[in-house]
């Protein structure tokens, strides 16, 4: 099989992350994998055997308008290339790519288009008159698409409460090499790059370092937590790391708070941490939950839209929206967007109950396999053949 994914780049995140899972997985199968991408920003290592297109010399820099711009451009290229391969599905990730594969179509393209979704539409309303720009051409071009795809059923949802699309529209999580993870997590993270000390509790946060991801909540939290606790943050792209940086020195934790940028395997600081802790406003399918679970470490998350639920509380209703309480959920401990005194006690909870965090790891994985690649991997390769 000859498999055709669009991607922006192949920056750090947890879309470009799925794509190379993907890749992995059917190259190993005896597939023939092309990974287009709109432009040149390799951080993440391309699997050996994976071809690389290549839209534009360009990288990811740039206004949030110029690279909107630029859609009908790579929409011309991509046109070309698929008419000159012959390609039969175009399977793209995130909205810009999604935008670009959908007008490369309407050019005359001969491909079937498939639009996989990793964050929730909604979202948009909160991001000024660019975010009403997208919302406008999701609107059109996602109603032209030959099949939708969402990773969480809530974000299913979402789209179906903003817009009356009709074209088919599946739910699939995210794949994750979970044996992969597990080992990851096991190597040690040498002196070199950070040293663990023994008297320290360790928190944990990892990704982009972007306004929806509130980081400044747990920097906020760590002033009232203990001396001897401290925190990681892992991840650099976004734009958010001089104002954290900021806050932490306002706030006295220019010691306590370690921006580490981007590692090569987050896994094993993850591993050696005490408590995995997201703060999102939103998120899509976020895989660091399921690292975290991977690699037997303690979850405390914000019960957002979408995916923290699904994944932390799956016997729930994935409508639930935490307000004024912790959820002491079966895979980890869920307190509402935003409330720094419920994140604070969160926290507190699971660092004095010992007994509780180790139930978290030894479920946690149990848990994770349910994403296991070899379990999700088929359901993404009927799809690409059109089944």
């Amino acid at each position: 099989m000859k498999t055709y994914f669009l991607i922006n780049s192949l920056t750090n995140g947890g879309a470009e992350r799925v794509v190379l899972t993907l890749s992995e997985k059917f190259l190993s199968q005896g597939d023939e994998v092309t990974i287009i991408s709109l432009n040149r920003n390799d951080r993440y290592p391309v699997p050996e055997g994976v071809k690389m297109v290549y839209l534009s010399e360009m990288n990811d820099e740039g206004s949030g308008i110029v690279r909107m711009l630029l859609i009908p451009y790579y929409a011309w290229k991509l046109r070309q290339y698929s008419r000159q391969h012959k390609i039969a599905v175009i399977q793209s990730h995130l909205a810009r790519s999604n935008f670009v594969n959908v007008l490369s179509k309407l050019f005359a393209a001969p491909h079937q288009t498939q639009l996989v979704s990793h964050g929730i539409a909604s979202e948009y309303h909160l991001q000024g008159m660019l975010g009403r720009v997208y919302l406008g051409l999701m609107r059109f071009f996602y109603a032209r698409a030959d099949l939708l795809i969402s990773i969480s059923h809530r974000m299913r949802e979402d789209f179906r409460t903003l817009f009356s699309f009709t074209n088919r529209h599946i739910v699939l999580h995210n794949p994750y090499d979970i044996e992969r993870i597990r080992q990851l997590a096991e190597e040690p993270v040498t002196p070199d790059e950070f040293v663990f000390k023994p008297h320290v509790r360790y928190l944990i946060g990892v990704g982009k370092l972007l306004s929806l991801k509130r980081y400044e909540d747990i920097i906020e939290v760590l002033v009232k937590l203990p001396k001897e606790v401290e925190l990681l943050l892992l991840g650099s792209d976004g734009g958010e790391l001089n104002r954290l940086k900021q806050l932490a020195v306002e706030r006295e934790l220019s010691s306590r708070v370690h921006f580490l940028g981007h590692v090569a395997n987050p896994f094993n600081y993850i591993r050696q941490s005490d408590l995995f802790i997201l703060t999102s406003r939103t998120e899509g399918f976020p895989n660091v939950l399921i690292e975290a679970l991977a690699s037997q470490t303690a979850i405390v998350s914000t019960d957002c839209v979408s995916g923290p639920r699904e994944i932390l509380a799956p016997d729930t209703n994935i409508h639930t929206l935490l307000t004024d309480k912790i959820e002491v959920a079966q895979y980890g401990l869920l307190y509402p967007v935003g409330d720094q005194a419920l994140l604070y006690e969160a926290v507190m909870h699971l660092l004095d109950n010992p007994l509780l965090r180790e139930q978290y790891a030894q479920q946690g994985i149990k848990r994770a396999e349910n994403f296991d690649i070899g379990k999700i991997a088929d359901s993404y390769r009927d799809i690409l053949q059109g089944v």
